[in-house]
Protein backbone atom coordinates (compact mmCIF):
# COMPACT_ATOMS: atom_id res chain seq x y z
CA UNK A 1 0.00 0.00 0.00
CA UNK A 2 1.21 3.60 -0.53
CA UNK A 3 0.60 5.95 2.43
CA UNK A 4 -2.58 7.14 1.92
CA UNK A 5 -3.91 4.14 0.98
CA UNK A 6 -3.26 3.05 4.56
CA UNK A 7 -4.53 5.77 6.58
CA UNK A 8 -7.60 5.01 4.47
CA UNK A 9 -7.82 1.68 6.05
CA UNK A 10 -6.75 3.08 9.19
CA UNK A 11 -9.66 5.15 8.94
CA UNK A 12 -12.22 3.02 7.86
CA UNK A 13 -11.19 0.45 10.54
CA UNK A 14 -11.89 3.54 13.31
CA UNK A 15 -15.23 4.38 12.16
CA UNK A 16 -16.17 1.28 11.76
CA UNK A 17 -17.75 0.70 15.07
CA UNK A 18 -19.61 -3.03 13.74
CA UNK A 19 -15.78 -4.67 13.40
CA UNK A 20 -15.80 -6.54 16.51
CA UNK A 21 -18.86 -8.46 15.37
CA UNK A 22 -16.99 -9.55 12.15
CA UNK A 23 -14.15 -11.36 13.27
CA UNK A 24 -12.85 -12.96 10.14
CA UNK A 25 -13.10 -9.34 8.86
CA UNK A 26 -11.18 -8.09 11.75
CA UNK A 27 -8.47 -11.03 11.42
CA UNK A 28 -8.11 -10.21 7.92
CA UNK A 29 -7.18 -6.59 8.58
CA UNK A 30 -5.26 -7.27 11.25
CA UNK A 31 -2.66 -9.54 8.80
CA UNK A 32 -2.89 -6.55 6.21
CA UNK A 33 -1.64 -3.53 8.54
CA UNK A 34 0.77 -6.58 10.12
CA UNK A 35 2.00 -7.00 6.84
CA UNK A 36 2.30 -3.55 5.82
CA UNK A 37 5.03 -3.22 9.42
CA UNK A 38 6.81 -5.94 7.87
CA UNK A 39 9.51 -3.62 5.80
CA UNK A 40 8.77 -0.82 8.06
CA UNK A 41 10.11 -2.43 10.79
CA UNK A 42 13.14 -4.11 9.42
CA UNK A 43 14.15 -1.51 7.13
CA UNK A 44 17.64 0.00 8.91
CA UNK A 45 17.64 3.63 10.27
CA UNK A 46 20.82 6.01 9.18
CA UNK A 47 23.88 4.63 11.17
CA UNK A 48 25.59 6.56 14.11
CA UNK A 49 27.55 8.70 11.69
CA UNK A 50 24.45 9.86 9.50
CA UNK A 51 24.39 11.86 6.93
CA UNK A 52 21.91 14.11 7.99
CA UNK A 53 24.00 16.26 9.68
CA UNK A 54 27.58 16.10 9.52
CA UNK A 55 28.91 15.42 13.32
CA UNK A 56 31.11 17.22 14.85
CA UNK A 57 34.52 16.52 15.92
CA UNK A 58 34.13 18.71 19.27
CA UNK A 59 30.90 19.16 21.03
CA UNK A 60 29.19 21.20 24.06
CA UNK A 61 27.34 19.24 26.35
CA UNK A 62 24.40 21.53 27.85
CA UNK A 63 21.13 20.82 29.91
CA UNK A 64 17.82 22.59 28.39
CA UNK A 65 14.67 23.90 30.16
CA UNK A 66 11.94 25.33 28.45
CA UNK A 67 8.34 27.44 29.97
CA UNK A 68 5.83 28.92 28.51
CA UNK A 69 4.09 31.55 31.39
CA UNK A 70 0.71 31.28 31.39
CA UNK A 71 -1.48 34.89 32.13
CA UNK A 72 -4.81 33.26 32.73
CA UNK A 73 -3.14 30.49 35.53
CA UNK A 74 -1.25 32.05 37.72
CA UNK A 75 -1.02 28.78 40.07
CA UNK A 76 0.41 27.34 36.98
CA UNK A 77 3.09 29.32 37.10
CA UNK A 78 4.14 29.06 40.77
CA UNK A 79 3.77 25.51 40.30
CA UNK A 80 6.50 25.35 37.80
CA UNK A 81 8.59 27.36 39.80
CA UNK A 82 8.68 24.92 42.77
CA UNK A 83 9.16 22.26 40.25
CA UNK A 84 12.07 24.31 38.49
CA UNK A 85 13.69 24.90 42.31
CA UNK A 86 14.07 21.72 42.63
CA UNK A 87 15.51 20.13 39.87
CA UNK A 88 18.02 23.08 39.65
CA UNK A 89 19.24 22.50 43.21
CA UNK A 90 19.28 19.01 42.88
CA UNK A 91 21.22 19.11 39.32
CA UNK A 92 23.81 21.29 41.11
CA UNK A 93 24.02 19.52 44.09
CA UNK A 94 26.19 16.72 41.51
CA UNK A 95 27.54 19.31 39.22
CA UNK A 96 27.82 22.82 39.51
CA UNK A 97 29.85 23.20 36.18
CA UNK A 98 27.65 21.81 33.13
CA UNK A 99 26.33 24.35 31.51
CA UNK A 100 22.47 24.67 31.88
CA UNK A 101 19.78 26.86 29.76
CA UNK A 102 16.42 28.14 30.38
CA UNK A 103 13.75 30.10 27.89
CA UNK A 104 10.92 31.76 29.34
CA UNK A 105 8.06 33.07 27.08
CA UNK A 106 4.72 34.56 27.39
CA UNK A 107 3.03 37.88 28.65
CA UNK A 108 4.10 38.40 32.31
CA UNK A 109 4.71 41.33 34.29
CA UNK A 110 8.12 42.52 34.65
CA UNK A 111 8.35 41.78 38.58
CA UNK A 112 7.13 37.96 37.40
CA UNK A 113 10.63 38.37 34.96
CA UNK A 114 12.87 39.06 37.44
CA UNK A 115 11.84 36.52 39.82
CA UNK A 116 12.73 33.51 36.90
CA UNK A 117 15.97 35.52 36.19
CA UNK A 118 16.65 35.85 40.15
CA UNK A 119 16.33 32.08 40.16
CA UNK A 120 18.72 31.13 37.44
CA UNK A 121 20.95 33.45 38.93
CA UNK A 122 20.78 31.62 41.99
CA UNK A 123 22.27 27.97 40.54
CA UNK A 124 24.01 29.83 37.30
CA UNK A 125 21.35 28.93 35.06
CA UNK A 126 21.77 31.22 31.63
CA UNK A 127 18.47 32.97 30.93
CA UNK A 128 17.06 33.19 27.45
CA UNK A 129 13.87 34.82 25.68
CA UNK A 130 11.66 32.63 23.33
CA UNK A 131 12.61 31.86 19.75
CA UNK A 132 11.26 34.62 17.85
CA UNK A 133 9.56 31.44 15.26
CA UNK A 134 7.51 30.39 18.15
CA UNK A 135 3.75 31.63 18.46
CA UNK A 136 1.24 31.23 21.41
CA UNK A 137 -1.25 30.42 19.48
CA UNK A 138 -0.02 27.09 18.00
CA UNK A 139 -1.34 23.86 18.92
CA UNK A 140 0.03 22.50 21.77
CA UNK A 141 1.62 25.49 22.33
CA UNK A 142 2.45 24.50 26.54
CA UNK A 143 4.45 21.73 25.64
CA UNK A 144 5.94 22.15 22.09
CA UNK A 145 7.97 25.62 22.04
CA UNK A 146 11.09 23.55 23.29
CA UNK A 147 11.91 22.39 19.89
CA UNK A 148 11.32 25.85 18.51
CA UNK A 149 13.70 27.20 21.13
CA UNK A 150 16.47 25.17 20.21
CA UNK A 151 16.91 27.43 17.38
CA UNK A 152 18.47 29.73 19.26
CA UNK A 153 21.16 27.72 19.24
CA UNK A 154 21.49 26.80 15.20
CA UNK A 155 24.70 27.78 14.94
CA UNK A 156 26.65 25.75 17.71
CA UNK A 157 27.78 22.06 17.87
CA UNK A 158 26.28 20.69 20.64
CA UNK A 159 24.83 17.45 22.67
CA UNK A 160 21.71 18.12 24.22
CA UNK A 161 19.87 17.04 27.41
CA UNK A 162 16.10 18.72 27.23
CA UNK A 163 14.43 17.94 30.39
CA UNK A 164 11.00 19.17 31.87
CA UNK A 165 10.53 21.03 35.30
CA UNK A 166 9.41 17.58 36.66
CA UNK A 167 12.59 16.00 37.19
CA UNK A 168 14.96 15.29 40.10
CA UNK A 169 18.64 14.71 39.67
CA UNK A 170 20.40 12.49 41.69
CA UNK A 171 23.78 12.01 40.50
CA UNK A 172 26.09 13.70 38.36
CA UNK A 173 24.33 14.41 35.25
CA UNK A 174 27.50 14.58 32.73
CA UNK A 175 27.17 10.65 33.24
CA UNK A 176 24.03 10.49 30.69
CA UNK A 177 26.52 12.26 28.17
CA UNK A 178 29.24 9.99 28.60
CA UNK A 179 26.81 6.84 28.84
CA UNK A 180 24.93 7.65 25.68
CA UNK A 181 27.05 9.10 23.71
CA UNK A 182 26.54 6.78 20.70
CA UNK A 183 23.42 7.54 18.97
CA UNK A 184 21.74 10.91 17.87
CA UNK A 185 18.79 10.57 20.36
CA UNK A 186 18.03 8.76 23.75
CA UNK A 187 15.28 8.87 25.71
CA UNK A 188 12.69 6.68 27.74
CA UNK A 189 9.48 5.00 26.59
CA UNK A 190 6.36 6.37 27.57
CA UNK A 191 4.05 4.52 29.64
CA UNK A 192 2.06 1.64 28.26
CA UNK A 193 4.21 1.60 25.09
CA UNK A 194 6.50 -2.04 24.35
CA UNK A 195 9.85 -0.86 26.09
CA UNK A 196 7.92 0.63 29.21
CA UNK A 197 8.30 -1.30 32.42
CA UNK A 198 5.39 0.37 34.30
CA UNK A 199 2.38 -0.04 32.86
CA UNK A 200 0.36 -2.34 30.06
CA UNK A 201 -2.37 -2.50 27.83
CA UNK A 202 -5.23 -4.32 27.97
CA UNK A 203 -7.93 -5.55 25.20
CA UNK A 204 -8.26 -8.82 23.26
CA UNK A 205 -5.05 -8.25 21.41
CA UNK A 206 -3.12 -5.52 22.93
CA UNK A 207 -0.37 -6.16 20.65
CA UNK A 208 -2.75 -5.02 17.85
CA UNK A 209 -3.45 -1.15 19.52
CA UNK A 210 0.70 -0.55 19.42
CA UNK A 211 0.61 -2.21 15.74
CA UNK A 212 -1.75 0.91 14.97
CA UNK A 213 0.70 3.37 15.86
CA UNK A 214 3.38 1.95 13.79
CA UNK A 215 0.67 1.85 11.60
CA UNK A 216 -0.52 5.12 12.19
CA UNK A 217 3.46 6.70 11.73
CA UNK A 218 4.02 4.89 8.60
CA UNK A 219 0.50 5.97 6.86
CA UNK A 220 1.93 9.86 7.92
CA UNK A 221 5.28 9.13 6.16
CA UNK A 222 7.18 7.43 8.25
CA UNK A 223 10.25 5.54 7.11
CA UNK A 224 11.68 3.41 9.78
CA UNK A 225 10.41 2.40 13.07
CA UNK A 226 11.18 4.47 16.27
CA UNK A 227 10.89 4.14 19.98
CA UNK A 228 7.77 6.01 21.22
CA UNK A 229 9.24 8.53 23.20
CA UNK A 230 8.29 10.25 26.44
CA UNK A 231 9.72 13.34 25.96
CA UNK A 232 10.48 14.87 29.62
CA UNK A 233 13.96 13.73 29.36
CA UNK A 234 15.35 13.76 25.93
CA UNK A 235 18.83 13.38 24.82
CA UNK A 236 19.52 14.86 21.22
CA UNK A 237 23.83 14.28 20.70
CA UNK A 238 25.93 15.05 17.59
CA UNK A 239 24.01 18.64 17.08
CA UNK A 240 20.81 17.03 15.94
CA UNK A 241 19.16 19.99 17.25
CA UNK A 242 20.42 22.23 13.75
CA UNK A 243 17.63 19.30 12.21
CA UNK A 244 15.07 21.76 13.95
CA UNK A 245 14.86 24.15 11.12
CA UNK A 246 11.76 26.00 10.00
CA UNK A 247 10.67 24.10 7.79
CA UNK A 248 10.94 20.84 9.78
CA UNK A 249 8.80 22.88 12.52
CA UNK A 250 6.10 23.59 10.08
CA UNK A 251 5.79 20.01 9.23
CA UNK A 252 5.58 19.34 13.15
CA UNK A 253 2.62 22.36 13.33
CA UNK A 254 0.84 20.56 10.04
CA UNK A 255 0.33 17.10 11.96
CA UNK A 256 -1.07 19.06 15.20
CA UNK A 257 -3.46 20.76 12.66
CA UNK A 258 -3.97 17.61 11.35
CA UNK A 259 -4.64 15.91 14.41
CA UNK A 260 -6.89 18.23 15.94
CA UNK A 261 -9.19 17.96 12.65
CA UNK A 262 -9.49 14.79 12.91
CA UNK A 263 -7.59 14.43 9.39
CA UNK A 264 -4.78 12.22 10.89
CA UNK A 265 -5.37 9.04 12.24
CA UNK A 266 -4.68 9.14 15.64
CA UNK A 267 -5.40 5.36 17.90
CA UNK A 268 -4.05 7.09 21.40
CA UNK A 269 -6.80 7.63 23.83
CA UNK A 270 -4.94 10.49 25.47
CA UNK A 271 -4.80 13.60 23.44
CA UNK A 272 -2.28 15.01 25.62
CA UNK A 273 0.14 12.60 23.83
CA UNK A 274 -0.53 14.15 20.61
CA UNK A 275 2.92 16.43 20.16
CA UNK A 276 4.89 13.57 21.11
CA UNK A 277 3.09 11.18 18.12
CA UNK A 278 4.31 14.17 15.86
CA UNK A 279 7.44 13.73 17.37
CA UNK A 280 7.69 10.07 16.30
CA UNK A 281 6.41 10.48 12.98
CA UNK A 282 8.56 13.83 12.43
CA UNK A 283 12.17 11.14 13.88
CA UNK A 284 10.78 8.34 11.24
CA UNK A 285 10.28 10.91 8.27
CA UNK A 286 14.51 11.88 8.94
CA UNK A 287 15.62 7.79 9.49
CA UNK A 288 17.20 8.59 12.41
CA UNK A 289 18.36 6.30 14.91
CA UNK A 290 16.58 6.03 18.34
CA UNK A 291 18.03 4.30 21.46
CA UNK A 292 16.63 4.12 25.51
CA UNK A 293 18.04 5.14 28.12
CA UNK A 294 18.82 2.31 30.87
CA UNK A 295 15.75 2.02 33.17
CA UNK A 296 18.57 2.10 36.12
CA UNK A 297 19.76 5.49 34.84
CA UNK A 298 16.89 7.11 33.74
CA UNK A 299 13.45 6.50 35.67
CA UNK A 300 10.03 7.57 34.58
CA UNK A 301 7.29 7.66 36.92
CA UNK A 302 7.31 7.31 40.86
CA UNK A 303 8.13 5.28 42.18
CA UNK A 304 9.75 2.06 39.67
CA UNK A 305 10.02 -0.88 41.33
CA UNK A 306 13.45 -1.57 40.80
CA UNK A 307 13.87 1.75 42.85
CA UNK A 308 11.85 0.63 45.90
CA UNK A 309 15.13 -0.92 47.39
CA UNK A 310 18.14 0.86 45.90
CA UNK A 311 16.85 4.33 44.75
CA UNK A 312 19.99 5.58 42.47
CA UNK A 313 18.73 6.42 39.03
CA UNK A 314 20.65 9.89 37.28
CA UNK A 315 17.38 11.19 36.80
CA UNK A 316 13.69 10.66 38.34
CA UNK A 317 11.40 11.90 35.82
CA UNK A 318 8.56 11.76 38.67
CA UNK A 319 6.03 12.97 36.09
CA UNK A 320 2.15 15.12 36.71
CA UNK A 321 0.59 11.66 37.20
CA UNK A 322 2.70 10.87 40.58
CA UNK A 323 3.83 14.22 41.86
CA UNK A 324 1.89 13.62 45.13
CA UNK A 325 3.49 10.30 45.54
CA UNK A 326 7.01 12.09 45.12
CA UNK A 327 5.82 15.13 46.93
CA UNK A 328 5.10 12.74 50.24
CA UNK A 329 8.43 11.14 50.12
CA UNK A 330 10.25 13.60 51.14
CA UNK A 331 9.54 16.67 53.24
CA UNK A 332 11.58 18.75 50.91
CA UNK A 333 9.42 17.86 48.35
CA UNK A 334 6.41 18.68 50.34
CA UNK A 335 5.35 21.88 48.82
CA UNK A 336 4.56 20.40 45.39
CA UNK A 337 1.37 18.41 46.96
CA UNK A 338 -1.64 20.33 45.32
CA UNK A 339 -3.84 20.05 47.94
CA UNK A 340 -4.92 22.98 50.37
Amino acid sequence: MNQSELHELLTSLKNNHTIREEPKKLYYLKQIIRRELGPFRSNQPSPPMNSLVPYPAIKKNIVFYSFLHNAEKPYINEHEYKRLEISWRSLRKFNKNIEVRFTLGGDMPQTSKEMWQNLCESYGIKFFPFCSSFSPDLPNAWCIHRWYNLGLWAEEDLNVLYMDADTYVNGDIELLFNIYSRDPLYGREELGFRHDPNSGISGEDPRFFLDLVDASILAQGGKVEVQKYCLGVVLLNHSVHKLFTPELLKDYTELLHGIHKFEIFYSIPNYRSMDEFAFWIILSRLGLRTSLFGDQDVSHTFLEKKHETHFNPIVLHYTTKDEDKFADWAPEFSGLLRTD
